[in-house]
């Protein structure tokens, strides 16, 4: 009897499930139906932006926006004028790595845009179309933000200070001078977490504009006897262009990027490239014409060992820009801020973005970048400090006298009789005038005369307008003694100064004396 209850008890059971199952799932239904949601949306909320984006490069019609993720996936562009009515530009083809160029843009117009790869999704950044040829655009200049030995790979904080205000510029285009990190080596661990520090930084500002990067002496790995340059091409896209030196035009103006570390050619521009410079130079039809290197030609702190290694090769280079118009270079390499215009040509020394500063008797040691403004009628540009102070304004064409430098060595130095300085004028004088302490007016520059002591050298150049410019320097002349002994603080040579000379001859006797008295001495059985 208990058997048969049991038996009746389960199949009472049974049906009872049968009848209620319906109820039970409907109940169910949305909490299951939640949960393989949120199950589904976990599995796929694994694709993650590793990199980007960024604005590869930017025409007046165009841009190209590039980005990398973990996952294979499509790419997916949002974008317009305002950030509530975005048109869609898809590439159906999964990958990591993604590239997408957008066409049929207004030229010189400030467009909206956000990425999408799966469920990964970028915020909304912003770029801006080149004008029409000649008219203006924006563009930050600056270099040699790599860190200290004693602080590598960490990138210097005023470096990133100096980006975000960069970003506040609204540029169209970034020219950085060289030297990002602090070496490259034959780790490429090493490597591969100093460029990230570097990018992550950088990458901040290249949501917004595309940066163009000059190779620099710290980035080439030359240390490890061969050129390592994968890190440096990673980190830049550079308009697309895989090598070292290049060239490319931007709202019509020719930019032509140099190489002034190829490998056993350091601080020289020769060979095939300058072969190549000198052809696309004459090529180009653009009445401005912007070179960038990292080393500059006259140096104010690697004097010898920037461009100016090979003095007739950096002579070549500037006849060179002359003959083919070129009306702006950049360079870095000396940790500071210097202006100097050649016959025409102003060359630009920006190398405060971080690095140790130089401090020269030219001045310009301080961290700063540039913010400039170009079109074929003018180009304008403040130095800025990362305070925000305006360190320096200039406008190209300039207006006045002709204005005179003085390179080589600095006003003030002490020099031996003979020595000529470095006079350059920023345009060809019509007449030019030089006078030694006063004395008659001559037309070809001697050196310092041969007399000891305190000398002025008055610098006179006239204009095409009639306008005269006029700069008196001051230097000190020695003689060099006929026994070889230099006076004290020169430099010139290498050669120990008199004052050393004179400490030397001194030990040498003292020790001599010495070496008597101990002989009498002993001789006398006193030691």
């Amino acid at each position: 009897m208990l058997v048969i209850y049991v038996k009746k008890r389960m199949e009472i059971s049974f049906i009872a499930m049968l009848l209620f199952a319906p109820l039970m799932l409907s109940f169910a239904a949305p909490y299951i139906a939640s949960q393989s949601v949120e199950n589904t949306m976990q599995l796929a909320a694994t694709n993650t932006i590793t990199r980007g984006p960024l604005i590869e490069s930017t025409t007046n019609e165009s841009t190209t926006i590039y980005w990398e993720t973990t996952e294979s996936a499509p790419s997916t562009v949002n974008y317009g004028k305002n950030t509530s009515m975005l048109e869609v530009m898809t590439n159906s083809t999964s990958d990591t790595v993604h590239s997408v160029k957008l066409t049929g843009l207004d030229l010189d117009a400030k467009y909206f845009y956000e990425v999408e790869s799966g469920d990964a999704q970028s915020e909304m950044y912003y770029f801006f179309t080149a004008p029409a040829d000649g008219g203006k655009f924006r563009m930050v200049i600056l270099g040699d933000n790599r860190p200290s030995s004693s602080t590598a790979p960490e990138q210097p904080e005023v470096f990133s200070e100096i980006i975000d205000l960069s970003i506040g510029e609204d540029p169209h285009l970034v020219i950085m001078t060289g030297d990002f990190v602090y070496g490259v080596t034959e780790s490429h661990s090493q490597n591969l977490v100093a460029w990230e520090k570097f990018t992550n930084i950088t990458d901040r500002i290249n949501h917004y504009a595309p940066i163009i990067g000059v190779i620099g002496n710290h980035d080439t790995g030359a240390s490890t006897g061969s050129r390592l340059l994968e890190y440096y091409f990673d980190a830049f896209l550079n308009f697309g262009h895989s090598t070292t030196y290049f060239t490319f035009t931007y709202a019509g103006a020719d930019f032509f990027i140099l190489d002034s570390e190829e490998f056993g050619l350091e601080g020289r521009i020769t060979g095939e490239q300058y072969e190549w410079l000198e052809e696309a130079l004459s090529s180009s039809q653009s009445p401005l014409k912007i070179v960038s290197a990292h080393r500059p030609l006259y140096s104010i702190s690697h004097i010898g060992s920037a461009l100016d290694v090979n003095i007739t090769e950096r002579d070549r280079l500037q006849n060179l820009f002359e003959d083919e118009n070129v009306t702006f270079f950049t360079a870095g390499h000396d940790h500071s801020y210097n202006r100097i215009v050649v016959n025409g040509v102003t060359h630009i020394i920006t190398g405060g973005a971080g690095a140790p500063l130089y401090n020269t008797p030219w001045g310009g040691a301080y961290n700063h970048y540039i913010s400039s403004n170009f079109s074929y009628s003018e180009i304008d540009y403040s130095v800025i400090k990362p305070s925000g102070v305006v360190s320096e304004h200039q406008k190209i064409p300039s207006e006045g006298p002709i204005e005179i430098f003085l390179r080589g060595f600095a006003n003030t130095s002490r020099k031996e009789n003979g020595t000529i300085p470095e006079i350059y004028f920023s345009e060809v004088p019509v007449t030019k005038y030089f006078s030694w302490d006063g004395n008659d007016n001559q037309t070809e520059l001697t050196g310092l005369p041969d007399v000891e002591g305190n000398h002025t050298l008055d610098v006179y150049a006239e204009n095409e307008e009639g306008q005269w410019g006029h700069v008196r320097y001051l230097f000190e002349a020695y003689i060099r003694d006929t026994t070889g002994f230099l006076p004290p603080d020169d430099t010139a040579d290498g050669g120990m100064s008199w004052i050393t000379n004179i400490a030397i001859a001194s030990i040498v006797a003292g020790a001599a004396v010495a070496v008597v008295i101990v002989f009498l001495l002993r001789r006398r059985g006193k030691i």
